[in-house]
This record gives C-alpha cells, sequence and structure tokens, in this order.
C-alpha cells in the first residue's frame, strides 16, 4: 500500500523550493520596502532558471501526434513563461480571495488529472497538499480579508504553479496543454490587457484596474461573486476540456483555442463596454 507520508521523502519535488523562496523573500522585501522593478525581474529570472535547471529542461511540445523538441527556444520560452506566471499571479490578486481560489480549483483539477493519466504515485497527493494549505490561507482572505496575500504570496503561488507545470508535462507533453486551459481565466485575461494597454499607448508598467475581472468586480458590487463566477468558469468550462486535452481526446492546441475563445470574447466585451475606473 502507498504510504502517503512518504512524499516528504521524494526529493524530486524540491524543484521549486529553493527558487519559491527566492521568489517569496524578494516579495516579501517589496511589501516592505519596496524593490526596484530591474532588481525584481532578475530575481525572478534567476529563480526560473534555478527550477528549470533542476527540473532538467523544458519539456517538449505535443501538436498534432508530433513530439517537437524545441531545445533551447524551449528553455527560453520556459523562462518567460514562468516570470510571466509569477507577475501575472501578482496582476490578478487584487480582488480578496480570487488568486487563492484560482490556485485551489486549479491545482485540485489538475490532481484529479494527474491521477487518472497516472502521472506519478505521489504527485496528486502533492498537489492536494498544496491545495489544502492554500486553503487555510483562503479562509482567512475570502471577503472580508482579515489577511493578504501580497508580493510575497502571489509571487510563490505564480512560480509553484509555473514549475509543477513544467515538471509534470516532461513525460506527458500532452498535460502542458492542460495546464495552459485551466490557467485560461487568469492567462487571458492578464495577457490581454496587457496587449491592450499598449496598443492603447498607455502606462502598462503602473498599477491599473482595466483587468475583466476588476470590471465584473465594479459591476457585481462584490469580491466574493467574482471570485465564484471565475471558479465556475474553471470548473464548468475549462476543467473538462483539461481533461479531454489530458486523456489525449483532443488535439492540445485545439482545446486551447476552443477554451480561450469565449474568454477572449469576454475580455474585449468588458473592455468595450465598461470603462476603466482610472485611465492611465
Amino acid at each position: 500500500t502507498l504510504d502517503y507520508f512518504d512524499l516528504v521523502q521524494q526529493d524530486q519535488y524540491l524543484f521549486f523550493l529553493i527558487p519559491g523562496l527566492l521568489v517569496a523573500f524578494i516579495g516579501f522585501l517589496d511589501d516592505f520596502w519596496g524593490i526596484k522593478p530591474s532588481i525584481r525581474i532578475s530575481i525572478h529570472f534567476l529563480s526560473a532558471c534555478l527550477g528549470i535547471y533542476l527540473i532538467g529542461s523544458f519539456p517538449v511540445i505535443s501538436f498534432f501526434e508530433h513530439n517537437i523538441d524545441l531545445g533551447v527556444f524551449g528553455i527560453c520560452f520556459g523562462l518567460i513563461y514562468t516570470v510571466w506566471l509569477i507577475n501575472l499571479y501578482n496582476f490578478m490578486d487584487g480582488i480578496d480571495g480570487l488568486a487563492s481560489l484560482e490556485a485551489i480549483s486549479v491545482l485540485s483539477g489538475f490532481a484529479l488529472i494527474s491521477y487518472y493519466v497516472q502521472l506519478d504515485n505521489y504527485f496528486p497527493y502533492l498537489l492536494i497538499v498544496l491545495t489544502f494549505s492554500i486553503f487555510g490561507f483562503f479562509v482567512l482572505n475570502f471577503p472580508k480579508s482579515k489577511i493578504f496575500m501580497g508580493d510575497v504570496g502571489s509571487g510563490f503561488l505564480g512560480l509553484v504553479i509555473a514549475l509543477i507545470s513544467i515538471y509534470s508535462s516532461m513525460n506527458y507533453p500532452q498535460l502542458f496543454w492542460s495546464w495552459l486551459i485551466l490557467l485560461g481565466v487568469f492567462l487571458v485575461d492578464a495577457s490581454l490587457t496587457l496587449i491592450i494597454r499598449i496598443f492603447r499607448g498607455k502606462k502598462f508598467y503602473i498599477p491599473h484596474s482595466s483587468h475583466a475581472y476588476q470590471k465584473i468586480a465594479r459591476k457585481l458590487n462584490s469580491h466574493s461573486k467574482t471570485s465564484i463566477f471565475v471558479v465556475l468558469i474553471n470548473v464548468l468550462w475549462l476543467f473538462p476540456l483539461a481533461f479531454l486535452v489530458a486523456l489525449e481526446r483532443i488535439e492540445g492546441i485545439l482545446g486551447v483555442v476552443f477554451a480561450y475563445t469565449p474568454l477572449v470574447f469576454l475580455v474585449y466585451y468588458l473592455d468595450a463596454n465598461l470603462p476603466d475606473k482610472q485611465d492611465a
């Protein structure tokens, strides 16, 4: 029988510990004293490099029944992907409960996926442990929150999710597409909002309230309803598609396109019909 407590002895899962501590430390300093963006992003890239080095590489990409090894381009993409998730999680941590609920729904969803594809004897339980750890924080973070995630928490979560998604896809390339689908709400909202602001000549690098989730929260006048709305999208729309991709019932890239299309339209609709709270 499987001894669940043997999980702590699986040192191959430590690939995110040291990089995560680096990101959390620089986030802690930034929360309390403020750190130059150049220093902060440098630590993020250093942490991403260390994480991918400990994993071994970036996985091959499954593309229409072909596994494509991107080599050094894959590693470069992995670094950008990891650093973007670190910062993306910070951008999306703007209302009570959202970032923690996103992590809970994504990690628990992939725990179920990894169990069904028999990814690893211990991997689903690692995700469950992380999920319950985040749930302990969520109880105090849900409206009206008593504690806040800050850069220290959001950056750590973003890096951990990025590195776990890379690690889990090393032997099962189609799973990386599943991760991209599960993370669809955050990836589409943050990325598309950034692109829109750049094309409009706005100062995209300063704090703003232009994300779709922020506009929904203002429209509903509720943080909790907005967070629950995101969870429903994850559970009812994104998870089934991610599951089918993991089982190779749907081609990965097609699953991503199918999953992202309504999310892109939603972001554009909100951008066109709900004005920004402040225009920078």
